[in-house]
């Protein structure tokens, strides 16, 4: 997100367009609904699926106030989407953390490559 509402419009627009799966859009949800009007006046219309990878307000909700909890919060998201996990407490997870490779026992870390079109 800049400062200019304009720019991130544009931006936006352009990320719908790709395979980008997970967009973060910093600011009141007030701003990306004024987005989506402005597309919908140009005949742009957004699925399912492209909502589904749009976070806004961007962060997980963790009473973040200061830039530094802010920060945390969205790389709490980020890493939350990339591993399929809800980011809720762990006290509270009736399941190991870490999947186990299950013929070694190891852990198992997943990692999000992308297709082919973001590695280029």
């Amino acid at each position: 997100m800049s400062h200019n509402y304009e720019y991130d419009r544009d931006v936006l627009k352009k990320l719908i367009g790709s395979e980008t799966p997970y967009i973060g859009i910093m600011g009141p949800r007030k701003r990306f609904d004024k987005m989506l009007t402005e597309f919908s006046k140009q005949g742009i219309e957004l699925n399912e699926q492209d909502l589904s990878r749009i976070y806004t307000p961007i962060g997980l909700d963790i009473g973040a106030e200061a830039p530094d909890e802010i920060a945390l919060s969205i790389i709490a998201e980020v890493q939350s989407k990339f591993t399929s996990r809800t980011g809720g407490f762990l006290k509270e997870r009736n399941m190991p953390i870490h999947e186990r490779d299950a013929k070694s026992d190891q852990v198992f870390k997943q990692i999000y490559l992308g297709s082919e079109e973001m590695l280029k």
